[in-house]
């Protein structure tokens, strides 16, 4: 018996050895299960949603600005006469070298413009800014040989007025959000005073008054 117990002891080491390690195999499981429910729940709360909402609008903002120059660009090609010796796709490759985020866009545009796919060149930059005049600008570039030397200049002053126009209402409600969140911790602090006031004026006047009578 004496002669078993090593034996015994052996297996008991080894069943003990083998139990934790597929408890640590099924805890890492668990806490792998874990953290992706909390990812995921992460990634679909309210604030995670918003700040990708932020930044996406960030973003647009950012590429219409960027489409803005690019008309003012196209503009200054169309005073200065040069619209006869440069085509779609030559323009197109030109602001592509002059943007960041839409210089992809623009390839797209020129490449397609080479190929005779107006269709493809109208429709690149709504698929990126959605915005109905978005694709009204690509039809522009697409039938950037077509257009007559009047209605263009007159077609890309309208366009370039109102991103314009829409960039200084973007930069007004911005400015008057930073505003209000300056002048908050005022106004709090005003409030603070008012009832502070009230509290000393009238309501210990009020407790001095009831102590008098109980």
């Amino acid at each position: 018996m004496k002669q078993a117990v090593p034996y015994i002891l052996l297996v008991l080491f080894w069943c003990g050895t083998g139990l934790i390690f597929f408890n640590i195999k099924a805890a890492k499981r668990r806490i792998s299960a874990l953290a992706g429910k909390g990812l995921r729940a992460a990634e679909n709360s309210r604030p995670v949603r918003s700040l990708r909402t932020a930044a996406a609008g960030r973003r647009r903002d950012k590429l219409k600005d960027e489409l803005a120059e690019s008309l003012s660009y196209t503009r200054n090609i169309a005073v200065l006469g040069s619209r006869t010796h440069i085509s779609a796709g030559m323009l197109l490759s030109s602001l592509a070298e002059q943007s960041v985020l839409l210089k992809p866009v623009f390839l797209d545009m020129a490449h397609a413009m080479n190929v005779n796919d107006r269709k493809r060149t109208s429709e690149a930059l709504y698929s990126v800014l959605k915005e109905p005049y978005a694709k009204d600008i690509g039809g522009m570039f697409a039938s950037w040989e077509d257009i007559e030397p009047g209605g263009l200049l007159q077609t890309l002053e309208v366009y370039r007025s109102m991103l314009r126009e829409e960039r200084i209402t973007r930069i007004r409600k911005r400015d008057e959000l930073v505003s209000d969140l300056i002048y908050f911790p005022v106004v709090l602090n005003c409030m603070v005073v008012l009832l502070n006031f009230l509290y000393v004026a009238y309501f210990l006047q009020q407790k001095e008054l009831m102590e008098l009578f109980f």
